[in-house]
Formats: C-alpha cells, structure tokens, sequence
C-alpha cells in the first residue's frame, strides 16, 4: 500500500499510515481515515501557497495583537471579516489612522485567514502597486497584470496616502479601483482622512468619482491608538539600564 500511496503522490495519507496500521483499525475507520488525512494534507498545502502568491510582507495573526494597548480599536469586529462573508457581497474594507497602531496587522491577518479559507488575496503596498502597474504598462503587460489582480477575491492596498503619485500612476490606480467596483472586494490602510485624498491622486474630479466608489459598499474603521511601535521601543529602552548593570 505505501508504494501506491506514494505513486499517487498522496502524502497526507503516507503521513498517517503507520499510526493507523499499529491502531488496527477496521477497514471503514481505516479507509476514511486515510482519506481524511489526505484531504487535511492537501487543504493545507494548497492554503501555504496561496498564502505565498499574495505576497504579505511578512506573518501576522490575530493573537499578536494585544487589546489592551489599544482598547478603543475594535479589534473583535475587525476579526469577524476573516470568515470572508464580506466577499460576497463585493464589499471593501477601510482602516484609517496613524502608523502603528495595527492597520497593517489587521489585513495581513485576514488575508492570511482568507487564504486558508481557499479565497485568493493579493497584498500591495499602494507606492508598490503603482510601481508595478506603471511597470507593465511600460513593457505593454498591464492588460496581464490588471487580469492579475481582477482573479483575486481580495485585493489589499497598504499605506495609501504615504507617499503622492505622478498623475499617470494616480490614474493607473484609479482604474483599479474602478475595474473592481461591485465586482471584487479591495480592502486598504491610510493615514489620510478621505478628505484629503486629494493629496494622494491630485484632481478633485478623480478623487471624488475614487471615493463614491470605494465608499459605495464599504466598512470603515478608524484606528483611534497610540503607535505599538513607539510603546515596544520605549520598553525596550526601559529595560536597557537593567541590563548594562548585570553587565
């Protein structure tokens, strides 16, 4: 039996196989477990790849936040849109606030979930995005990159507004947002209040057709807190006298 399972490339079942030969299971308990096995194998499997074609920057889940640095961030709510019910109904995700204060977290977080929950995420950097699509406009590709991006069921764009777009890259960005209007979710951070938008993308014209999109069916958290950044280095100062003296 091993070598069959090995020519099927089943390896979730070869995983469990010697554990269920020593338990001498019956031929149903057997039969389905291995089965199982497999399926559970190839769930997760299939999840790590998708967790890596969308790029996160880096691994964040949920129980690394701690609430109570920042209580008045919702961070209950938020978590509930990593079942993807959102995605159903096309609708977008804003998180607004200052740097540190876990925007960046939350979506990585649920992207993560939603990858493991066999949904396709792609995560950009908004200054990233821009780069790439004025890129394969460049090599005559955007039609590919932008199909790219259309087969994801959640499209992240992380710190808009840190940095301002020529006027090309305001409108590259802009089509995306406008291909994806009621037809695929987008979920991003920013530390500009939409109001100010116009600092990001220039024309009020363009920015103001942006937003009644993006806010047509949309979510919108504020994140009202201080930076974890700034409190974790502050610790890390604090303990720095106690350790010259052991020294």
């Amino acid at each position: 039996m091993r070598e069959q399972l090995a020519e099927l490339k089943m390896k979730g079942a070869l995983e469990v196989l010697d554990d269920f030969l020593e338990k001498k299971l019956d031929n149903g308990q057997f039969g389905t477990g291995i089965l199982k096995a497999e399926i559970f194998h190839r769930k997760q499997n299939a999840a790590t790849k998708r967790i890596k074609r969308a790029s996160f920057p880096y691994a964040r889940e949920w129980e690394q936040i701690k609430q109570e640095w920042n209580p008045k961030i919702p961070f209950d709510a938020i978590r509930k849109f990593s079942s993807g019910d959102f995605l159903q109904g096309k609708k977008n995700l804003c998180f607004i606030g200052l740097p540190g204060v876990g925007k960046t977290h939350s979506l990585i977080s649920i992207g993560r979930d939603l990858c493991r929950n066999q949904q396709n995420v792609l995560f950009f950097t908004a200054t990233d995005l821009v780069t790439q699509l004025e890129e394969a406009k460049s090599k005559n590709e955007l039609s590919r990159f932008k199909d790219r991006i259309h087969r994801a069921n959640l499209l992240i764009i992380d710190e808009l507004g840190f940095v301002p777009f020529s006027d090309n890259g305001a409108r590259l960005l802009f089509d995306v947002f406008t291909s994806r209007y009621q037809v695929g979710s987008i979920a991003i951070s920013t530390n500009l209040a939409f109001e100010k938008w116009t600092q990001i993308f220039g024309a009020l014209e363009l920015t103001t057709a942006l937003i009644d999109r993006f806010t047509h069916n949309c979510e919108i958290f504020v994140f009202d807190g201080d930076s974890v950044r700034l409190r974790q280095a502050k610790d890390k100062m604090k303990e720095k006298p106690g350790q010259l003296k052991k020294k």
